[in-house]
């Protein structure tokens, strides 16, 4: 990502993460640059043969939660 995208970008995970923290839906200690770095791994993920991303972005976003849903 070119220092150019990068702010927007992380501007935009900001809004979310923190309309999610006043809902209470989101924990209070989740950073944008910390969310930008693991969805990173998606794209790797997608490329391969199994297609792993779906899952870990359910990972991803159960961690995110303020209490894991079953």
């Amino acid at each position: 990502m070119s220092e150019q995208s990068y702010g927007p970008v992380i501007a935009a995970i900001t809004s979310l993460l923190d309309a999610g923290k006043k809902d209470g839906s989101i924990r209070t200690d989740a950073v944008p640059g910390d969310f930008l770095q693991l969805t990173g791994a998606l794209w790797r993920a997608a490329s391969t043969p199994e297609n792993r991303a779906p899952r870990m972005l359910a990972l991803i976003l159960d961690g995110l939660r303020t209490q894991p849903q079953d």
